[in-house]
């Protein structure tokens, strides 16, 4: 069915789908609407251009958490339009993704797209690897917390995560990791600092009263610990819920009350080595990313389209 659905998306049609965002399925927790977000760009790109373009490949460095819409819908449906145009993705926690472009100064990399501001903020301004005027706030998320549903835990909410005996939580170099520190601090949790991404896993469990915590490399391995049920509770993105909605209950999901708004980033690599036909089919997969087809998809995967 999943092939089915790219197949429809890469050829513009409008399709009718059930997602865990939009279907009974989906908890009464989930189903309020989401907070109001901003535009993402002033104009709205066509689905690829009408010539094919010279074969490539353009390597994309992704947020963990989107890894289901673009092997499932995203790639396909632009491999439909632009068959020799190669995309190879790369999925990690944001920060390990900057961390290597960093590292290579650009070079093999060319698409960046965050689970966060600040990682495309330091690309852009300290290490001036962003292509100017390339950057589109495209995606906003929300922040969860859940428990497999084989779990037990006397937790009801973002109140009392100090009920829990253990916990999956991304470190602060990782968004989500850097949202649910933002989240303690809104809750008193955690002292109000400058920083609170530097906040430690043992400084979050001596607040939270000794709870063990489960550090995650990014939050799709979050995600996990709580489906198998090695971990009490997780904090994780409402999209992250998608890929594990008969796994998984959302016991709380903030509203951007506690973590202000969650923007998801998506940027031209500046790649000193990327020829002519690398840079636009570069530009052209950028451009795909925000028309009709990847936003239908994107919000069909528990995303916000800002």
């Amino acid at each position: 069915m999943k092939k089915i659905i790219a197949l429809f998306l890469a050829l513009g049609l409008t399709v009718s789908m059930l997602a865990a965002c939009g279907g009974s399925s989906a908890p009464a927790a989930t189903t309020a609407a989401p907070a109001e977000t901003t535009a993402a760009a002033e104009t709205q790109p066509a689905a690829g251009p009408a010539e094919k373009l010279a074969a490539t490949e353009i390597v994309l460095d992704l947020a963990a958490s989107l890894q289901p819409v673009f092997d499932e819908v995203i790639i396909p449906a632009y491999n439909e339009l632009q068959p020799d145009v190669t995309l190879t993705p790369n999925y990690a926690g944001s920060g390990k993704l900057l961390t290597g472009i960093e590292e290579a100064n650009g070079i093999g990399h060319d698409i960046f797209f965050s689970a966060g501001k600040a990682q495309v903020k330091t690309l852009t301004e300290t290490d001036g690897l962003v292509v100017d005027g390339s950057t589109v706030e495209l995606l906003s998320n929300q922040l969860c917390l859940v428990k497999g549903n084989a779990t037990e835990t006397a937790v009801t909410g973002w109140d009392n995560i100090a009920d829990a005996k253990t916990m999956a939580l991304c470190p602060g170099s990782v968004p989500v990791g850097k949202y649910s520190r933002i989240a303690f601090v809104a809750l008193g949790i955690l002292a109000e600092s400058d920083s609170p991404a530097d906040y430690t896993a043992e400084e979050i469990s001596a607040a939270l009263g000794g709870i063990e915590i489960d550090e995650a490399d990014d939050v799709e391995v979050a995600a996990a610990k709580a489906v198998e049920g090695s971990v009490e509770i997780a904090t994780i993105y409402y999209s992250d819920y998608y890929a594990h909605q008969d796994d998984l209950t959302i016991i709380a999901q903030d509203d951007g009350t506690l973590t202000g708004k969650i923007i998801y980033p998506v940027c031209q690599v500046a790649n000193p080595e990327a020829d002519e036909a690398r840079i636009a089919a570069t530009q052209d997969f950028l451009a795909f990313l925000q028309s009709d087809t990847c936003k239908n998809a994107f919000k069909e995967y528990c995303f916000i389209v800002n």
